[in-house]
């Protein structure tokens, strides 16, 4: 009885420190970015506009013939229902994907407790839940946030397959694995091993991996009716950026983040060893869980202060105070800018000024046309040198302080 009552606190505390870890000062620890802004326009214009069967477009992913890449239009269906309940915030929509964080890791502590044991579970949804990346990807809104989740079901659907055979789990593993290739192209290597465990697993080998590559396509039926209506403009298009790749092995670097489906088989690993060394030695084994979750806290992609990713001292609170400050112009005909990092045509602002204070801005290509320019910026910024095209195509311009946001940052206005 004691054991049982032990390992129930360690797991209501390995939630419960998950949930503290995410959401203590939230609102100032957020990431919010061009890459979050870009996604919730997207997502916004499905409802505003009209319906896509394409998702986000990749702003610094183009093949030599100039064609840009699009992503799989799951994740941006996925925002949509959170715009309409959240009312275009970002805050509560980032709030969600830590939320889905927490219920992959919960959803870990099921499936390794039906394969392995409840001890090993706990074990599993720790260092899963305690990850410093995975505390990291519950800051921000992305499309790659589903990928440990994917992992998840991946996992628990080869084992049902394996103990039953049945054609269904055929169909889900391609399915989520179509799913996973929208999200992230690289998927394709993933999905690949996993038809080929399913070959080995399967006594009717060629039925289920018919019914794996048809889940394959219904995951992605989205992109592959756009493709059977535009002469395979993606299937063209990812051909051509491998060939690219090949030639400029530069332009296609691979990173962590480009296998978070893995993040959960890991841990399930992590556990096994550390279940080994638990009965072994039960007070090390618990002193090295608790080293590994010290080291991972104080990783330095986790910050309790501030957003991690983001310019320092700049915050999601800022950036909405200065669109609420730029919507109060009531303005006409303007573009907007920021001067922070690589988004100089200011997606940061182009959503919350569009979205939530109603206020559109120009094309991201009509920077010479507009009457007024709105600029989120450092306060030290030289704006007599600008040396970036969406200030010096309205050379020579006046400037003027709108709102100090602090003592680091501003939003100024320029007009010819």
């Amino acid at each position: 009885m004691k054991r049982i009552n032990f390992w129930f606190f360690i797991l209501i505390a390995v939630f419960i420190g998950a949930f503290v870890v995410r959401f203590y000062n939230f609102s100032l620890r957020i990431n919010f970015g061009p890459e979050q802004a870009i996604s919730l326009i997207s997502a916004g214009d499905l409802i505003t506009k009209k319906f896509l069967l394409l998702g986000i477009p990749n702003l610094q992913r183009f093949t030599s013939a100039g064609h840009q890449i699009f992503s799989g239009a799951f994740f941006t269906y996925s925002l949509v229902p959170l715009l309409i309940l959240f009312r275009y915030q970002p805050l509560p929509i980032t709030a969600y994907f830590a939320l889905l964080n927490i219920i992959s890791g919960l959803l870990l502590f099921f499936i390794a407790k039906k394969l392995f044991g409840e001890r090993t579970a706990i074990f599993s949804s720790a260092i899963f839940l305690f990850n410093n990346y995975m505390i990291y990807h519950s800051m921000f809104i992305w499309i790659l946030n589903y990928l440990p989740l994917v992992g998840i079901l991946t996992i628990y659907w080869l084992y049902k397959f394996a103990n039953r055979g049945k054609l269904i789990f055929a169909l889900l593993l391609g399915v989520i694995s179509g799913v996973g290739f929208g999200l992230e192209y690289l998927y394709l290597f993933t999905a690949i091993l996993v038809g080929i465990l399913l070959v080995v697993l399967a006594k009717e080998k060629w039925r289920n991996l018919s019914l794996f590559a048809g889940g394959f396509v219904l995951g992605n039926l989205p992109m592959v009716i756009f493709d059977l209506k535009h002469n395979f403009y993606n299937v063209g298009t990812l051909w051509q950026y491998l060939v690219d790749t090949f030639s400029h092995p530069s332009q296609g670097a691979v990173s962590y983040y480009h296998f978070l489906q893995f993040w959960p088989l890991l841990a399930l690993i992590v556990a096994l060893v550390f279940e080994y060394l638990y009965k072994k030695n039960k007070v090390l084994t618990l002193l090295l869980l608790g080293i590994y979750v010290y080291i991972n806290l104080t990783s330095n992609i986790v910050s309790f202060t501030g957003a991690v990713g983001m310019s320092q001292g700049l915050t999601y609170a800022k950036i909405d105070q200065a669109a609420k400050t730029i919507a109060q112009e009531k303005p006409n005909k303007f573009e907007v800018a920021a001067l922070l990092d690589f988004d100089t045509r200011g997606y940061i602002l182009r959503y919350p000024i569009e979205y939530l204070y109603g206020f559109k801005p120009m094309g991201v290509e009509d920077y010479p046309k507009a009457e007024a320019l709105y600029v989120l910026s450092r306060n030290d910024y030289d704006f007599q040198n600008p040396k970036v095209w969406e200030l010096g195509s309205l050379l020579p311009y006046k400037i003027s302080l709108l709102k100090n946001l602090d003592n680091s940052y501003a939003v100024y206005k320029i007009t010819k």
